[in-house]
């Protein structure tokens, strides 16, 4: 037990000396496993990002809904602007919950100043699915997540101006517009209605219905069959494509990084060690000569290349933690969480620790080698 301590002492005693004579040994190990830690993290965290804002913005448009919208001017057989218009997309009431607006070209301005709110009318047959936003005591709604719930507020669409409540959306109709909107009801302005408007189906898809690609297919065939142009249409459907593509692309970036890491880590940890080992293989062998264990000798390379590239990477990870605000805003992200760089932390760490023990597998060939031979 005795001797094991003092070898090791003199192991030790004997890389600190060799770190001291040779500087530039660790520091080249420690600024290589740095550099590549540090464009390794900054790309997969960046991949993740991006997957977690696709992901944000599918959840916000909802993965059942579809929003339809067609364009219907004076000259239009389906400009109607009092009674009830035929409704070509009546089908889908069949299939979930549908609500038809109309986006006027007008904007309206809150009393506060500065709000270019978007204009929606709305027909008597939508007021069961905007009853619980709509107020007694205000004409019109101001849909915002910002202002401040129940708000009591006047704006001003072209001349005429409405007494608003401030309401939050519902997490199906989230998908109709990223902005504060109002929703006032038809006929409200008859002047702004004259120029026309965008007929706006938002539709949610039932749980029973059939899938949206096939709701999505009906919707066009249904233009064509009617000889119109096909409507503007928007789903879920592509962000989720864009997003499973994304992820496939993180999946192979995530590999090519881990073997061009690992890689480099085993050949320069693994070249600097096979040097040293040649260098001191006289004394290594004296060593062993004297009853010191073979594997004692190679963990000692072992947990040396260990130590520089857990270092090494730590301290990677620590200046891209304290540079995370620059760096993120020069990929235009806003600043992350930090569970945004747990996974490729711990992707690192695993590839690092493996490249150094790669690199440590020829010193344990090089041990296999007889003491006789070498001292001789």
């Amino acid at each position: 037990m005795k001797s094991s301590i003092l070898i090791v002492s003199y192991l030790w005693k004997d890389t600190w000396k060799r770190w001291c004579e040779l500087p530039g040994s660790p520091a080249a190990r420690l600024w290589i496993t740095a550099l590549l830690v540090v464009v390794a993290t900054i790309i997969l965290t960046a991949f993740q990002l991006v997957e977690r804002s696709l992901q944000q913005r599918l959840e916000r448009f909802g993965l059942d809904t579809l929003l339809v919208r067609q364009a219907v001017t004076p000259d239009s057989p389906r400009f109607v602007i009092q009674g009830r218009e035929a409704d070509e997309f009546a089908f889908l009431g069949d299939a979930g919950r549908k609500l038809r607006l109309r986006q006027l070209f007008a904007r309206g301005q809150t009393e506060w100043g500065g709000q270019n709110l978007i204009v929606f009318t709305f027909s008597p047959e939508a007021l069961p699915l905007l009853v619980e936003m709509l107020s007694t005591q205000a004409e019109a709604v101001c849909i915002s997540d910002e202002l401040p719930l129940n708000t009591k507020l006047r704006v001003r669409v072209n001349h005429r101006t409405f007494n608003a409540c401030v309401a939050r959306p519902p997490n199906w109709l989230r998908a109709l517009c990223s902005d504060d909107f109002l929703l006032v009801p038809q006929g409200s302005l008859p002047d702004e209605e004259q120029s026309g408007w965008v007929e706006t189906t938002v539709f949610q898809r039932g749980p029973t219905s059939p899938p949206m690609d096939r709701i999505i297919a009906a919707v066009n065939a249904l233009a064509s069959f009617n000889r119109r142009q096909s409507p503007q249409i928007q789903s879920a459907l592509p962000l989720m494509r864009e997003l499973e593509e994304l992820r496939r692309r993180h999946q192979q970036w995530r590999a090519v990084l881990a073997g061009i890491l690992g890689a480099a880590v085993a050949l320069v940890y693994g070249a600097i060690a096979v040097l040293e080992f040649r260098q001191n293989l006289f004394v290594g062998a004296l060593l062993r000569s004297f009853g010191a264990p073979a594997r004692l000798l190679y963990f000692r390379h072992w947990l040396e290349n260990a130590a520089l590239a857990n270092f090494a990477s730590l301290g990677a990870l620590f200046i891209v933690f304290l540079l995370q605000p620059v760096i993120l805003e020069s990929l235009g992200f806003t600043k992350a969480p930090p569970q945004e760089t747990n996974g490729p932390a711990a992707m690192i760490f695993l590839w690092v620790n493996l490249g150094a023990f790669l690199s440590s597998l020829p010193v344990a060939a090089g041990l296999r080698q007889p003491v006789g031979e070498i001292l001789s």
